[in-house]
C-alpha cells in the first residue's frame, strides 16, 4: 500500500500545482468557464484527501487543528445563509465556494503534504509568478498591453499593465505575492546566495510589474507592507543588530519612494488626479473636505461604496446573503440622499453601469455576510496571525539561544512564515480598495503561502 500512499501525496501536489500555479494564468479564474473546471479539480482533491486520511495519511498538529477549527463557524455560517437565505442559487454557491475552497486548499498544505514537498511547493509557485512577472512586462513593453493572453483589453485600461488578469490591479496584487515570496528569500539568514538573488529578482520584476500596472492600492499596500516587514522581518537577527538593518530599509525605502515619485510620472499622477482632486479648491478648511468627500464618493468606488452600504443597512446583523451585492445593485444603486416619500430624487442613480463586485472585499464581506459573519471570519483570521507571531517570537528565542550553532546551521523556513504573513497583511490592506479575492486564482496562491507559514510556524517549536 505504500505506492499507493506515495501516488495519493503527489497527486494532492499535482492539486495545488494546477490551482495554484496554472489558474491565475487563465485570466484568474475569473469566469465561470474557467472557475468550474478548476473547482472540479479542487473537489477531485478532496476525494484523494479523504482516501488518504482512510489510509493513514496525515499529520495533524494541535496548534493547526485549532487554527482549522477557529475557521470552521464562518464556513458553517455562509454555508447555511446559502441553504436556507433567500439568495441567487448560482451566485452564492459560487461565493460560498470561494470562501471554502481558500480553507480547503490551506488546508491541503498543512494536514497532508509531507515537509520535503513544502520546498516544491514554494518553488513551482514562485516560478509560476515569476513567470507572470515577465510575461505582463513584455507584453506591456514590446505590445502595449493590447492584449491579455489571446484575449483583447479592455480599452478603459489602456496604458497599463495587465499580466493574465483582465484588470491591472489585480495583476498588480499578484505582483505583490511575488514581492512577499521575494523578501522572504532575502530576509531569510539560512537563505544560499542563489536563494537572495531570486528573491531580489522577484522583488524587482514584482515592483516593475506593479508600478506598470499603475495600481494606486498596490503601491500604498506596499507602504504599510514595508511597515510590517521592519517589524516582523529582522526577528532572526539579535536586538541590536535589527536597528541597524531596520535603518537600512528605510533608507533604501525612502530612495526608492523618491524615484518613483520623480520617474513614475504616470504613477505619480494617478495618484493626485484621481476623483478630480487636483481641482479642489483650498479657501476654507471646512470646504476643503467637503469637496474632498464630494468628489471622491462621486468616484465609481464612492459610488460603489455608497450602494454596498445602503443594501447592508438593511440587514446589518446577517447580510444580504451570499453573492448577493449584484443582485442587488440596482435597488441600491443610488446615492442615498434622496427622499421617496418627499419626491426627490437622488443626486446620483448611478444607471449608467452595473457593480458586479464591491471594489472592496472588506465591505463586501460586510453586506453579504453580516455584522455576524464578518466576526466569524475575523476570528479564522486572527487565529492563523496569533500563530504568525508566536512563530516570530519563537524565533527570536532560539536564535538568541542557539546563535552559534545556527550560524553554521541555520533553521529552515522563516522565509515561508514571513512570506505567509506579508501575504496576509499585503491582502488586507488593498482588500480594502479592490476586489483581488474575488479572483479564484488569486486566493487560491494566497492560501498556499498562508498554508505553507502555518506549517514552517509549527515547525519552529
Amino acid at each position: 500500500m505504500d505506492w499507493v500512499r506515495s501516488m495519493i501525496r503527489w497527486a494532492l501536489v499535482g492539486v495545488l500545482f494546477l490551482v495554484g500555479c496554472l489558474a491565475p494564468w487563465f485570466f484568474g479564474t475569473w469566469e465561470m468557464w474557467w472557475f468550474w473546471p478548476f473547482t472540479a479539480v479542487l473537489a477531485m482533491g478532496c476525494v484523494l484527501a479523504g482516501i488518504a486520511l482512510f489510509l493513514g495519511e496525515g499529520r495533524f498538529p494541535s496548534r493547526a487543528v485549532w487554527c482549522l477549527v477557529l475557521c470552521l463557524p464562518f464556513c458553517v455560517y455562509i454555508l447555511l445563509r446559502w441553504w436556507l437565505g433567500d439568495v441567487v442559487y448560482l451566485d452564492a454557491e459560487r461565493a460560498v465556494l470561494l470562501h471554502l475552497t481558500g480553507v480547503f486548499v490551506a488546508a491541503l498544505v498543512v494536514f497532508w503534504l509531507r515537509d520535503f514537498q513544502l520546498p516544491w511547493l514554494f518553488w513551482g509557485l514562485f516560478g509560476s509568478l515569476l513567470a507572470m512577472a515577465v510575461y505582463g512586462i513584455l507584453n506591456h513593453w514590446v505590445a502595449e498591453s493590447r492584449h491579455v493572453l489571446w484575449a483583447p483589453r479592455y480599452e478603459q485600461y489602456a496604458g497599463r499593465a495587465t499580466g493574465p488578469y483582465f484588470c491591472p490591479n489585480h495583476f498588480a496584487g499578484a505582483m505583490e505575492l511575488l514581492i512577499f515570496m521575494g523578501l522572504g528569500l532575502l530576509l531569510d539568514r539560512a537563505s544560499c546566495v542563489r536563494n537572495r538573488w531570486m528573491g531580489g529578482l522577484a522583488v524587482v520584476l514584482g515592483c516593475m510589474g506593479a508600478v506598470m500596472s499603475l495600481s494606486r492600492g498596490s503601491g500604498l499596500t506596499l507602504v504599510v507592507v514595508f511597515v510590517l516587514l521592519m517589524i516582523v522581518g529582522f526577528y532572526q537577527w539579535p536586538v541590536s543588530v535589527r536597528y541597524g538593518w531596520r535603518a537600512v530599509f528605510v533608507f533604501g525605502g525612502l530612495f526608492v519612494v523618491i524615484s518613483a515619485i520623480a520617474l513614475a510620472h504616470g504613477y505619480r499622477d494617478r495618484y493626485v488626479t484621481y476623483g478630480g482632486l487636483r481641482y479642489v479648491s483650498s479657501e476654507q478648511e471646512e470646504k476643503v473636505v467637503a469637496q474632498v468627500t464630494t468628489r471622491l464618493l462621486r468616484t465609481s468606488r464612492g459610488r460603489m461604496f455608497t450602494g454596498a452600504w445602503l443594501a447592508w443597512q438593511t440587514a446589518p446583523w446577517l447580510g444580504t446573503g451570499p453573492g448577493m451585492h449584484r443582485n442587488l445593485w440596482p435597488a441600491f444603486a443610488h446615492s442615498g440622499d434622496g427622499d421617496r416619500e418627499a419626491g426627490v430624487w437622488p443626486s446620483l442613480v448611478n444607471d449608467d453601469f452595473h457593480s458586479y463586485e464591491v471594489h472592496s472585499d472588506w465591505l463586501e464581506l460586510l453586506q453579504e455576510q453580516g455584522i455576524v459573519g464578518t466576526l466569524l471570519f475575523l476570528i479564522g483570521c486572527i487565529a492563523v496571525l496569533v500563530l504568525f507571531f508566536r512563530a516570530f517570537r519563537r524565533t527570536a528565542q532560539h536564535w538568541k539561544v542557539h546563535e552559534l550553532d545556527y550560524l553554521e546551521n541555520p533553521p529552515e523556513g522563516f522565509y515561508l512564515i514571513l512570506a505567509g504573513f506579508l501575504s496576509i497583511g499585503g491582502m488586507a490592506v488593498h482588500s480594502l480598495g479592490d476586489f483581488n479575492l474575488q479572483m479564484p486564482g488569486t486566493v487560491w496562491m494566497l492560501a498556499i503561502l498562508v498554508g505553507l507559514g502555518i506549517r514552517a510556524s509549527i515547525a519552529v517549536d
